[in-house]
């Protein structure tokens, strides 16, 4: 059998580990607009303050209220919501200030991505120990593979003890599904929230009247029109082989997950494909300004790329505007990566983006297909510039990623 492993609440949970006083307490983890990564009046900050990338994060556990206040206004978004909080309604998406309105005393907590990251770490090697084949799939879910490993007459006893060992251990409540199938087994630790177990022995009768929208990999999109079709339940999926099969490859890969078919395999390690990050901010509408946030926005994501020494041949950004329009542009570059470089190319891609006169919303950007290059007319520039992109990757790391800024982060 194969499990699915779903830690319940974890960035709440992962406090809770470390602070038994918001134990039993309707408690939100939540994300500031973290404005002050853009101003101009800043000169250096420590690695919490201003990031927003789960490798670079890291901020203080208990704020006062009034860190979310700005100009009168309560500023913050929930990143996660503990089950205490959620029976009042309040939930991960919400803003503060709606969840406040609900429940005052609330505890506020903002994040500290290196407790997590250090907390799943933890974790996946105890899992290791435990569980033949492991496969991080987030960084609070994992699946297993169990096969051969424990007899099906002992699989509750394995998984209970399983849970209660991690709970033990790390102080860390999780929720695991177990099904012949990988996606069905993500599918029952649904149904096994919270600090639950769900064993799927009949896929078919699971599956009957669950609704598509809870199957994972089926989004807003090809809900709708599933339900066009009148495809309400995984049962109806599965009465519909020939309908999915017209779609092609997506379609066939989508019934065989739905019926239990799939199988697809535990992997122990999957290559990272892309790395990016994005920020939503207060519309904007001078270029200038949105060309710095771009530069800034690079100085960041090229933190993270050389910390992961990866090198980067596809770089794509995106722009969304007020009134719901969005606008895109990608170019393959075949260079030793460096932040320089970063810029220069994300700079181009936004004056080819930008082609709606409206204010300016969210910038994303990332970059992919990496691999070993060797460009012969630019080598012995780009091995220079990248010499200096480790050298203040160094320096950054130790003082801040604002400790070392180019010009164009300060028009």
């Amino acid at each position: 059998m194969k499990i699915h492993l779903d830690l319940d609440a974890f960035f709440v949970a992962a406090h809770r580990s470390v602070d038994s006083s918001l134990l039993n307490k309707p408690c939100v983890v939540v994300k500031r607009n973290d404005k002050e990564i853009f101003s101009e009046k800043a000169k250096i900050y420590n690695l919490n303050k201003g990031a927003f990338t789960s490798e670079i994060i890291v901020s203080e556990k208990k704020p006062d209220k009034s860190y979310f206040l700005e100009n009168g206004r309560i500023r913050g978004i929930i990143v996660t919501a503990s089950y205490e909080a959620r029976k009042f309604g309040i939930k991960t998406g919400m803003t503060l200030k709606e969840a406040l309105s609900i429940y005052p005393d609330l505890e506020v907590i903002l994040p500290d991505y290196k407790l997590y990251h250090l907390l799943s770490y933890k974790l996946k090697l105890f899992l290791k120990r435990k569980i033949p084949v492991v496969e991080q799939y987030s960084i609070d879910e994992f699946f297993g593979d169990l096969e051969g490993w424990v007899e099906k007459n002992d699989m509750e006893k394995f998984l209970k003890n399983l849970q209660k060992d991690i709970y033990e251990k790390f102080r860390l409540p999780i929720s695991i599904g177990a099904a012949k199938s990988k996606w069905i087994a993500k599918l029952a630790t649904n149904y096994a929230k919270p600090y639950g177990i769900k064993i799927v022995r009949n896929i078919d009768e699971f599956i009957e009247n669950i609704p598509i929208e809870k199957f994972p990999g089926i989004g807003k999109k090809i809900e709708k029109r599933l339900k066009e079709k009148g495809i309400i339940t995984l049962g109806d999926v599965k009465k519909s082989k020939e309908y999915f099969y017209s779609w092609g490859k997506n379609g066939v890969v989508l019934y065989n997950r739905v019926c239990g078919r799939d199988n697809e395999e535990v992997k122990e390690k999957e290559t990272r494909k892309s790395i990016g990050i994005s920020r939503r901010f207060d519309p904007i509408y001078d270029r200038s300004e949105a060309v710095r946030r771009v530069e800034i926005l690079c100085r960041y994501l090229a933190f993270l790329i050389t910390k992961n020494r990866l090198n980067p041949t596809l770089y794509y950004l995106k722009i969304k505007y007020k009134y719901s329009k969005s606008q895109k542009a990608h170019v393959r570059v075949e260079r030793i990566f460096n932040e320089f470089l970063l810029k220069e190319i994300m700079v181009m891609l936004f004056y080819r983006a930008d082609s709606e006169d409206d204010y300016i919303i969210s910038l994303s950007l990332s970059v992919a297909r990496f691999k070993k290059v060797s460009n012969l007319f630019d080598y012995k520039v780009d091995k220079k510039l990248e010499s200096l992109n480790k050298a203040i990757y160094k320096l950054r790391s130790k003082f801040g990623l604002s400790a070392i800024v180019t010009g164009g982060e300060k028009i």
